[in-house]
């Protein structure tokens, strides 16, 4: 999501990135914390100026990359999926609605923060409450499948039999409908409770350190703490359980081993993906409490912090954001059916490369041959 939909850029909510016209010793109300002459506070002003015109060039370059990046990347995906009938499993069908999740991510998160930022558009209140609350769902939506994913894995593996009579593919349709309606339910309070704050940024409003503590913290949980304790009891069941099990059954020891291997393989990659999910958005969350119930003292601790708590914020921010983009490169490179057609979808890139590679090379070896560098011989 959005920083400034759950404050979690802290300071630099405090300050707007685009707009540099306004001081940032008034913004910060530094006269109150140290004395103006001191020349280590002087040199803290410098440095301060230097971070938010930076700022203003690299955050919203660094979204729109992620954004292009997430678009490429996660259209591929669904189109492979769509295009290619033997793709239509399951799984994939977990996989697709994992994209379709990321798509909106970008969308709603990503593109939004980059224009926002970058001064191109100004946030006025119907935007604000449309784009912050499409944000919650769809990070809601992202939880949701990756937890479904792992539910269906654990079943595969551990209740092989009776999964294989209700695992369908129209069952998993069901499935990726109700995460979305269970998603824009959860969070429709987001809706009302947004407005535009003083400095021009998207946050959800509550009036009340209660009631900004016990949102956030519903947020944190719904968002993260318990569809990540549910993925982990899920992967614990399966460890211990299945993953050294002998496959059983009338199969042939050779067609035993092959089902073993891809389960596994597919397991593997559910996983990583789960676990890139765990570590891309825990600094964000961490900040989200800590600001939710911190308030004062993570504002006022010193100044001379802002820089890093800026800087840090950012990266949890590019973290965030950048595990919308990082999915299709996991099933590239874990998955062969993903990677075959990745090839495809990506062939004719390749082939203007090699291309303008062979003209490189011929054109060089003209020069040299005029050059009398080399012989035709």
């Amino acid at each position: 999501m959005m920083s400034t939909a759950d404050h979690q850029l802290g300071l630099l909510h405090q300050i707007q990135i685009s707009n540099l016209s306004t001081s940032i010793m008034e913004d910060f109300e530094v006269e109150n914390y140290y004395d103006s002459n001191n020349t280590s506070d002087y040199v803290f002003d410098i440095s301060v100026s230097i971070f938010n015109a930076t700022s203003r060039i690299l955050v919203p370059t660094t979204f729109f990359l992620l954004a292009l990046m997430g678009l490429v990347g996660n259209c591929s995906v669904m189109f492979i999926i769509c295009r290619h009938t033997d793709m239509q499993t399951v799984t994939n069908y977990f996989i697709a609605n994992l994209a379709i999740t990321d798509v909106a991510t970008v969308l709603f998160c990503i593109l939004p923060t980059a224009l926002q930022n970058s001064g191109i558009i100004p946030m006025s209140t119907g935007v604000c409450k449309g784009v912050n609350y499409i944000q919650f769902v769809t990070v809601q939506a992202t939880c949701c499948t990756l937890t479904a994913m792992s539910i269906d894995r654990y079943f595969l593996i551990v209740h092989a039999v009776r999964s294989r009579r209700s695992r369908t593919t129209n069952k998993v349709l069901i499935i990726n409908v109700t995460i979305w309606a269970v998603s824009f339910m959860m969070h429709s309070p987001v809706a009302v409770v947004s407005k535009v704050t003083s400095y021009n940024y998207c946050e959800t409003v509550f009036g009340t350190v209660r009631g900004e503590r016990v949102f956030q913290t519903f947020a944190t949980l719904s968002m993260y703490v318990v569809p990540l304790i549910i993925n982990l009891v899920c992967y614990i069941s399966i460890l211990l359980q299945v993953w050294t099990r002998t496959a059983r059954g009338t199969e042939s020891a050779q067609a035993q081993e092959r089902a073993v291997r891809r389960k596994r393989k597919i397991t593997r990659m559910v996983f990583v993906v789960v676990l890139l999910f765990a570590v891309c958005w825990a600094p964000k969350h961490f900040f989200r409490m800590w600001i939710a119930f911190d308030y004062v003292e993570f504002h006022m601790t010193s100044n001379r912090h802002y820089v890093l708590m800026g800087s840090l914020q950012f990266v949890a921010l590019c973290l965030a954001y950048g595990n919308s983009c990082v999915n299709p490169f996991v099933y590239a490179f874990t998955t062969t059916s993903f990677k075959k057609y990745f090839k495809k979808v990506f062939k004719p890139c390749c082939r203007f490369e090699d291309r303008q590679a062979r003209t490189s090379v011929n054109q060089s070896r003209v020069s040299k041959v005029i050059t009398g560098e080399e012989s035709l011989v």
